[in-house]
């Protein structure tokens, strides 16, 4: 025996028109293919639709009820009632199937964009905080390079000297976001290398080159600007070129110390080794030439670690 249409709709054989007609509803609601993925939606939404046009209508029900269900289906006294359009049932019942399947494709289309938008969201995100993390590196190691620490201005320490400009910066917002700023402040701290660790300290890279360059030339440039061979404009052009030598060190307190102490120390040892006396024209020069730039060296490194 099939299942009769009071069992498709699940109400009693007593059930009201409207008990009848909320049952087929709810249970539309679960077996129509706009919301159902069964392979018989279709088909149990026909059975729903029978059920109710007949249980609904007076005299159909009355003589569905008289007949019984087998003879009532076999007889085709149905026929016409169950061939009517689903889709008019399904109208009737809140599910028009055009606008649930054009409703069903805007959402499914809004969600797709909702989706690809957040992952494009979140992949500007990655970059951004990537870029900035590599910039923060690159920053640090030229920093480090170059004897520059670079800090928030809002970590400035009391009394220090900070310079301040606008920059590109990667900042997080309250709702955990990063974003990306054009307008980030940043502040510079310049710090030489004197403000820690000695005074003597084993120049490498640059420092290494400019230490050579200028500890092999200087000598030159000196006596080259005491030796009265040369006409007297050359020996004035080779004095200026050597002040200039000096000053441009004075940027280098280091470097300038390790020159001008190294030749002084060697200057010395050697007017000893000639038996040349400090007070002797040649000898008041060499020094006069060693010990002055060295001495200005150390004093400007003095200034500059106060």
């Amino acid at each position: 025996m099939s299942e009769t249409f009071y069992e498709v709709l699940g109400v009693s054989t007593d059930a009201s028109t409207a008990a009848i007609e909320a049952a087929y509803r709810e249970r539309l609601k679960e077996t129509h293919p706009d919301v159902s993925d069964a392979a018989d939606a279709g088909e149990a939404t026909q059975r729903l639709i029978r059920a109710r046009d007949v249980l609904t209508d007076e005299d159909k029900r009355a003589r569905y009820d008289r007949l019984g269900h087998d003879a009532y289906v076999a007889g085709g006294s149905d026929a016409a009632e169950g061939s009517s359009d689903a889709a008019e049932a399904a109208r009737r019942a809140g599910y028009d199937g055009a606008t649930s399947t054009t409703d069903r494709t805007a959402n499914t289309t809004s969600r797709t964009h909702t989706r690809d938008r957040t992952r494009r969201e979140r992949a500007a995100r990655d970059r951004v905080a990537e870029d900035g993390r590599s910039g923060a590196d690159a920053a640090a190691d030229s920093d480090r390079r170059s004897g520059t620490t670079t800090e928030t201005a809002s970590a400035a320490e009391p009394g220090a000297a900070w310079s301040s400009g606008a920059t590109g910066g990667f900042s997080d917002r309250s709702d955990g976001a990063g974003t990306w700023s054009s307008s980030s402040a940043y502040a510079v701290r310049q710090t030489d290398t004197l403000s820690g660790g000695s005074l003597l300290q084993v120049p490498s890279g640059r420092e290494l080159t400019l230490f050579a360059i200028t500890f092999a030339l200087y000598p030159v440039l000196l006596f080259s600007a005491l030796l009265p061979a040369f006409p007297l404009w050359v020996n004035v052009t080779i004095g200026v070129c050597t002040l200039c030598m000096v000053g441009y060190l004075q940027s280098e307190p280091s470097i300038a110390i390790m020159v001008f102490g190294t030749w002084s120390l060697a200057t010395t040892a050697v007017l000893v080794a000639l038996n040349v006396s400090a007070f002797s024209l040649v000898g008041a020069l060499a020094l006069s030439g060693t010990w002055l730039p060295f001495g200005l060296s150390l004093l400007t490194a003095f200034v500059l670690r106060l």
